[in-house]
């Protein structure tokens, strides 16, 4: 059976918005939890990234669009740029990890407030920086 010229551009079509939707939804289904040591992204049951609080060194909404192809994504929705925390990490090959979460200032306290516990501060914390 050979197929059409028309019948491969359906295909693509359909391949097209396949991709769309499986994105769309496995990007919709990312969580951010705030662990006893750790800051978390979960997919459903399993984390798929994992930042140490030790690693945190500053958690800013972005005043200036950090370079992306630096920077690891882990947005969980789409036209969602009030809604960005940037951290920066001390180590590791991407310095940035952009996140999406609902309420961007409730949720940087809570995670300052969990570091705080573990006695890690980060550098617009610290109280003797200038």
């Amino acid at each position: 059976m050979e197929l059409r010229p028309f019948q491969w551009v359906l295909i693509g079509f359909a391949a097209v918005g396949w991709s769309a939707w499986s994105w769309y939804w496995f990007r919709s289904r990312l969580r951010y939890v705030i662990g006893r040591t750790s800051l978390r992204v979960v997919f459903g049951r399993f984390t798929v990234r994992r930042v140490p609080y030790e690693e945190i060194l500053r958690i800013r909404k972005p005043r200036h669009t950090p370079p992306w192809r630096l920077t690891e994504n882990w947005r969980n929705g789409f036209f969602d740029n009030h809604r960005v925390l940037v951290v920066e990490r001390r180590c590791g090959w991407f310095p940035w990890l952009v996140i999406t979460p609902a309420r961007r200032y409730e949720f940087r306290t809570r995670l300052r407030e969990a570091m705080a516990r573990q006695g890690v501060l980060t550098d617009d914390d610290d109280p003797e920086a200038p």
